[in-house]
């Protein structure tokens, strides 16, 4: 039998580093289960989810991105029926609050 000299004072990295790990059912449900908690980055329009752009988004979940379109719809379709064909939006702090003014534009 061969001898195998173990070194002294290995961290637990060092001695695992050439160890390769069999994917068994609990590793790979406890690998699904890493996935699925772990939070859904939208990604910018050039594709870099690492973006400072990507970095804002994340603050708008789906549920509060669907909300916020669908009031801008029905703003949208009122000024529809008051005869403006499109509308602008801005956006503004005030204090702790966040304010969407929209208004009409003007038809040249």
């Amino acid at each position: 039998m061969a001898k195998f000299k173990i070194q002294k004072g290995l961290s637990d990295a060092d001695m695992f580093k050439n160890v390769v790990e069999e994917e068994t059912f609990e590793t790979a449900m406890l690998k699904g289960e890493a996935e699925s908690k772990r939070p859904v980055l939208h990604k910018s329009k050039n594709g870099n989810p690492n973006s400072q752009e990507a970095f804002y988004r994340e603050f708008l979940t789906e549920k509060i991105e669907t909300q916020i379109g669908k009031l801008l719809l029905d703003i949208k379709m009122e000024y529809f029926k008051d005869g403006y064909g499109d509308f602008s939006v801005q956006v503004k702090k005030d204090g702790r609050r966040i304010v969407l003014e929209t208004a009409p534009k003007q038809v040249k």
